[in-house]
């Protein structure tokens, strides 16, 4: 472990085969810089979903609670929050939409309120909130439980 740790205090980044261990270490160190190791962790989600794989999915998942949990800890809501607002943006209604579903109906990993950390000005309602589907989706689920053919569009 000696040498991982030397390793990665060489090169200070956030690999792709165990990201959130990388992670987990790096953020703990003595001057770490939060925001860019997290912009690194990020980097990782995104290039996992890039490939559209179940397991790839599952490793975004991870390093998406990994990042929870660190930002919780070391007092970096809104890194996190900023984030999962922009992966809501970019996946809830895209190709990526089965993998927002995961997010949240897997764990539903939703926002950091401020009664997890103080530094976050969510509240438990809205987090809440976040984790409902958009207008959009509820619109789209409607007209597919209508049941009409081609033919209700011509009358």
């Amino acid at each position: 472990m000696g040498k991982t740790l030397e390793w990665m205090d060489f090169l200070g980044q956030v690999g792709s085969v165990n990201p959130t261990n990388d992670f987990r270490v790096l953020v703990r160190q003595k001057n770490a810089n939060f925001q860019n190791l997290s912009k690194q962790l990020v980097k990782r989600i995104y290039e996992f979903l890039d490939i559209k794989q179940s397991q790839y999915y599952m490793k975004s998942m991870s390093c998406i609670k990994c990042f929870r949990e660190e930002a919780v800890r070391m007092s970096h809501a809104p890194d996190f929050n900023d984030f999962l607002q922009s992966l809501k943006e970019r996946t809830a209604s895209s190709v990526f939409r089965e993998f927002w579903e995961i997010v949240v109906q897997g764990d539903g990993i939703s926002l950091i309120t401020s009664k997890e950390s103080a530094g976050s000005a969510v509240t438990p309602d809205e987090a809440q909130q976040f984790l409902a589907p958009t207008e959009e989706i509820k619109e789209d689920k409607s007209v597919m439980e209508e049941g009409g053919d081609v033919d209700d569009l011509v009358r």
